[in-house]
């Protein structure tokens, strides 16, 4: 018996979810199609949201108008789910020089800027280095994306909108509306991660994918309930245990761990902090990213019924909620979405 959807979403990371969870609050039928990978991104991602990065704290892409989004999202979120898995928490940007704190102290009095850079601080923690002190970056969140897309994922199965297989273009028919296998749709929206390089619908799209290694630890000195960020973060879990990341690297696919990374975590680490410390756990994932880190959303030129959302690269947490809203606005309405996303900025 062939099954009536509205939408088939193809992968349950961090933006099949949201997609999928808007759509279910429009009142739609879904289908989500995803074979778990317990080495997909949003399965290892850190999850952290910081609205200034960089050694000149320059303000995070559209962050005052996706992170009080996001931050409504996710609380109705853990309501529905009755689960925690989102917190907001400051983060302490340890400064590598005097120079650093100055630069600090300009941009802060920037009204721009005054409500996410707070004092600067010298921490309590002694395993901890910072001679220079450390500035608190305000509004910032942590989120157990693993913890959330499991949840999501039971909640999936459980109403029978998940089916649990990878993707086979193999059954997929467009010839009118969507069918695949014995399900049929008006619409198909893939949110494959970086395996949307084997798309043959997107093929045209230039991701630039970006490998990320992180490290479990556990130290019993550190001692710090606060998120510290110098290049890397340590990311307190409870118990001891601490994820120190990531890496950044273009030109490996593999979802395999690396003496490489493992080597450029510690150098990274070994500057922050002063106690031993042992590895519990260590993985990688890829970061489905794009050249101009903007997410890449929209339907095919010639099949008007098969759709993109993708791209989130490391921002998925902040911006995932807020774009799958507003992309779903688009197809609603039939509006196009703004080029600086959209899929049309590539050639096909």
């Amino acid at each position: 018996m062939l099954k009536q959807v509205d939408y088939i979403i193809v992968g349950q990371g961090i933006a099949g979810s949201m997609i999928a969870y808007f759509l279910l609050k429009r009142g739609k039928k879904i289908l989500v199609v995803d074979q778990y990978n317990p080495n997909a991104s949003s399965n290892i991602a850190a999850g952290v949201v910081n609205p200034v990065t960089g050694r000149k704290m320059v303000k995070t892409w559209l962050i005052d108008e996706v992170l009080p989004f996001a931050k409504e999202t996710y609380n109705a979120l853990e309501m529905d789910l009755n689960l925690s898995f989102f917190f907001e928490r400051d983060i302490y940007k340890i400064f590598s020089s005097q120079e650093d704190a100055e630069i600090w102290n300009t941009k802060k009095s920037d009204s721009e800027y005054e409500q996410y850079m707070g004092d600067i601080v010298f921490l309590d923690e002694t395993a901890i280095k910072a001679p220079y002190g450390a500035g608190i970056i305000k509004q910032c969140c942590w989120m157990d994306v693993p913890g959330f897309t499991k949840a999501y994922r039971g909640f999936l199965l459980q109403n029978n909108d998940l089916l649990e297989e990878e993707f086979d273009f193999d059954h997929l028919d467009v010839t009118e509306g969507v069918r695949y296998k014995d399900t049929i749709a008006e619409k198909i929206i893939f949110c494959e991660g970086y395996k949307a390089y084997q798309n043959p619908f997107f093929k045209k799209i230039p991701f630039a994918f970006a490998k990320g290694e992180q490290l479990i630890i556990r130290s019993e000195h550190l001692k710090t309930d606060k998120i510290i960020s110098r290049n890397i973060f340590i990311i307190p879990k409870g118990n001891d245990i601490y994820t120190v990341g990531s890496t950044f690297i273009w030109d490996d696919l593999e979802e395999t761990v690396t003496d490489i990374g493992r080597k450029e975590i510690l150098v990274k680490l070994n500057k922050i902090i002063t106690d031993d410390y042992t590895i519990v756990d260590e993985n990688a994932g890829i970061r489905p990213a794009m050249p101009d880190r903007r997410p890449v959303m929209g339907s095919h030129p010639d099949y008007p019924q098969i759709f993109i959302f993708n791209g989130m690269g490391t921002k998925g947490v902040s911006l995932s909620p807020y774009f799958a809203n507003y992309f779903l606005d688009s197809i609603d309405n039939g509006i196009e979405v703004f080029r600086e996303i959209s899929v049309n900025r590539f050639v096909f």
